[in-house]
């Protein structure tokens, strides 16, 4: 992929998402919004049935104390009733009946001694006419029942019990253990079993005596209320109202496997975002990385190119080739630059052969005093030849470690080559060996150009090189380092870099005393 469409890429991806999680989020409020209506229906539907079974209770239980009333009646009337009942709907919320109640009772009057009587026949006739509120959500039909209720009387005690019912105080109306109840099962049956308080209000909203705790302790949160007791013009006395503490509590878990669906889906997309973007960015920085490993690579193979190309041609030359100083010379020039490149493409080679774990070491037990000691003296020269000082501060008094001198030599180079090249004056360069525990401690100190905190967490990247404003100022091609690190993890030791910006750079190596399996 082009490293210039990758930015253009990662915005639309952001801008698809950043829309995805926004439909989301409304998809969400939508339908938790959805559940608060399905939810507030329920109440309301569960309010209704509960303040409907309230009031028929209490009329039930002040209609027991009139019910022999009408039977009273009917066992003294001597004679049949005929009623006529005709009815009329005249709107949607209420239904006129019309009836006529014809009674006829029957007297004997004596007029003689002899047993003689007049038979007196009066017929008393009542008309009325009532009117009965209806719901209309749920039409009532005048059914037989209605019928014979009004025949016996029983409707018209049923009414004068809630007029009486009017004005007794609402404490001796229903009391809270009955109100719980009732309330619980209407809940219940419309699915609803979490948590609630209720109360009663008065006509001024204020709450009576008949609430629980928590409606009390809650009354201020929202609340659901419906009209409970009316009087004999329809209008509200008391409203029962319910609260629920745990509501939103009650939605999520009754819709918690859709919930969690929805999260663990935006979860996943913004994981797969946020690796895609990190994986697009790790790969502009590795195609910029291997573009600077390319170049650098091609400088480092441009100067011994060009040094056995002029060496070529003088070769070529019949002045020079017929004097044996001067082939020599040349010749030793070609085979140094030809070492050179081929030390270059080992380099390449070795740390291949790292990544793919194809490196095998030759253990075996060595002396690293002499080892670091024939390496620092030969080193030396090449830092004295920048007026610099390479010094020595041998104290580790167990030198012998089972070690592959070859590459821990080629550690040891790369540490020391570095602690050069990034000094920009004269060289100050020690080098340490002590013993700590179970530890042979390898110290390679400098007072070079050092490293900011970032740079110093990256530096043992396969690739990476310090930042001087010049990217061939310093020769390498990233890979120092990162080989350091892989050689001594394949020895099961460990390698800590201190160096502060400007003063100076400390690399520690540590390599176990014990034999590596």
């Amino acid at each position: 992929m082009n490293n210039k469409f990758i930015p253009i890429i990662s915005v639309f991806m952001t801008i698809s998402l950043v829309v995805f999680v926004a439909l989301q989020f409304y998809w969400l409020k939508s339908y938790y919004e959805a559940l608060e209506q399905e939810f507030s229906n329920k109440v309301h539907a569960a309010l209704e049935s509960s303040t409907k079974k309230l009031s028929d209770m209490e009329v039930e239980k002040y209609y027991a104390l009139y019910k022999n009333l009408d039977q009273d009646v009917i066992n003294r009337s001597n004679q049949p009733s005929l009623t006529a009942i005709q009815q009329v709907e005249d709107s949607a919320t209420k239904r006129t009946i019309t009836y006529s109640k014809n009674i006829i009772e029957n007297k004997d009057i004596p007029i003689s001694l002899s047993g003689d009587s007049l038979k007196v026949t009066t017929m008393y006739t009542d008309e009325a006419l009532l009117t009965i509120k209806r719901d209309q959500n749920a039409p009532e039909l005048l059914t037989a029942d209605l019928n014979q209720s009004i025949q016996s009387g029983e409707y018209t005690l049923k009414e004068f019990a809630k007029l009486n019912a009017n004005n007794v105080p609402v404490e001796r109306r229903v009391d809270r253990k009955t109100l719980d109840s009732v309330v619980s099962r209407e809940l219940k049956l419309k699915g609803i079993e979490t948590k609630f308080g209720f109360g009663i209000l008065d006509t001024k909203n204020k709450l009576t005596s008949v609430a629980n705790d928590i409606y009390k302790d809650e009354k201020t949160s929202d609340s659901y209320s419906y009209p409970l007791f009316t009087d004999s013009k329809d209008r509200t006395q008391y409203s029962l109202a319910l609260v629920f503490p745990r509501k939103g509590y009650s939605l999520a878990r009754n819709n918690l496997p859709m919930l969690l669906g929805t999260f663990m889906s935006l979860l996943t997309i913004l994981g797969i975002y946020i690796t895609s973007i990190n994986y697009m960015m790790r790969q502009k920085k590795i195609a910029e990385i291997k573009t600077d490993f390319i170049n650098n690579m091609s400088h480092e193979f441009k100067t011994p190119l060009a040094t056995i190309s002029v060496a070529t041609d003088s070769l070529a030359n019949d002045k020079i080739s017929t004097n044996p100083e001067k082939v020599k010379y040349y010749s030793q020039l070609i085979k140094q630059e030809n070492l050179r490149m081929k030390k270059q493409v080992e380099n390449v080679l070795n740390m291949s052969k790292l990544e793919r774990n194809e490196v095998q070491l030759f253990l075996k037990e060595t002396n690293l005093r002499n080892l670091i000691k024939g390496i620092t003296e030969s080193f030396g020269l090449i830092v004295e030849q920048r007026n610099g000082t390479l010094d020595q501060n041998f104290t580790a008094h167990r030198y012998i470690v089972k070690v592959d001198e070859f590459h821990i030599s080629n550690a040891i180079i790369n540490l020391l080559d570095n602690a050069n090249k990034y000094s920009p004056e004269a060289p100050h360069i020690t080098v340490t060996t002590k013993n700590e525990g179970s530890w042979y401690v390898i110290e390679i100190s400098d007072k070079g150009i050092g490293l900011d905190a970032d740079n110093k967490k990256r530096i043992f990247e396969k690739f990476f090189r310090e930042e001087t404003g010049n990217v061939h100022n310093v020769k390498g091609q990233g890979l120092g380092l990162s080989y350091v690190k892989k050689i001594t993890e394949l020895h099961a030791g460990q390698i800590l870099v201190e160096s502060t910006q400007g003063k100076g750079s400390t690399f520690t190596l540590k390599l176990p005393m014990t034999a590596v399996s």
